[in-house]
């Protein structure tokens, strides 16, 4: 084996770690409960290339991606506390079925020195985000972040994990959803359009797989959204979604 292809190989297996240690769609809640303690543990949460939706249309800087098939690997739910010209003071990803702090307690303790301008009002400098994280076939990452503040994306983000879970219990936890970057209507009085994620498939992602890649471009060599060496799972039945098996 030539040096170049044993470094392709070895690439390769450096991008298979399970999922299940990295993955928080199990345990993903939008609860939220009082908070009594600070929070102030510092953690990276941009993997790869940066996502951004822009009613319509889903970018990666200026490139317009909107279409691009990708496979939806892990979510995680980050607390922030802003400065008051946007940059992060604290960061913190809550664990698994941790709810959310009481973004409205930590806020009114904070004197108003720290609150930042918002449209005719003001914001707190604590606050919440969503980020989920997705891969191409070639096992170059992307993270797409999404405020609390954002229902359209809060909604997005919660009728994805809700599928997933649905289809866990009945495929097992290692089933991952490939999704199209797509949009929908949210609100017909404003014409507004909210993120949309459909699932085009499912696959099943192997346990050994190592660490992924960071991406070192955000040009989407193909549409596939599926790693090539992920295993595709039957679709679940109807009688399955109906919990409607004959039983004797």
């Amino acid at each position: 084996m030539s040096q170049e292809k044993m470094k392709s190989a070895t690439a390769l297996t450096t991008a298979r770690k399970s999922v299940v240690d990295l993955d928080g769609f199990s345990g993903f809640t939008d609860e939220a409960e009082g908070a009594d303690d600070v929070i102030d543990t510092s953690s990276r949460v941009i993997i790869g290339q940066k996502l951004k939706f822009n009613d319509p249309r889903w970018l990666i800087g200026d490139v317009d991606v909107s279409g691009t098939l990708l496979t939806a690997f892990d979510v995680r739910r980050v607390v922030n506390k802003w400065s008051v010209d946007g940059k992060p003071l604290v960061t913190q990803i809550l664990p698994p079925g941790e709810p959310w702090p009481d973004f409205k307690k930590l806020n009114e303790e904070c004197p108003r020195s720290e609150w930042r301008p918002y449209y005719n009002g003001e914001r707190g400098p604590w606050s919440g985000q969503n980020c989920l994280y997705l891969a191409d076939e070639n096992w170059t990452r992307y993270t797409w972040p999404s405020s609390l503040y954002t229902a359209g994306a809060c909604v997005c983000v919660c009728e994805l994990v809700d599928h997933i879970k649905f289809y866990r219990q009945r495929r097992g936890e290692g089933a991952c959803p490939v999704v199209k970057l797509s949009h929908t209507l949210f609100s017909k009085t404003y014409k507004r359009n909210r993120a949309d994620l459909p699932v085009q498939r499912w696959i099943m992602v192997g346990a050994e797989r190592q660490e992924l890649p960071a991406a070192d471009t955000a040009v989407l060599a193909s549409n596939t959204g599926a790693p090539a060496d992920a295993q595709t799972i039957e679709p679940i039945t109807l009688a399955e979604e109906m919990d409607d098996k004959v039983k004797f």
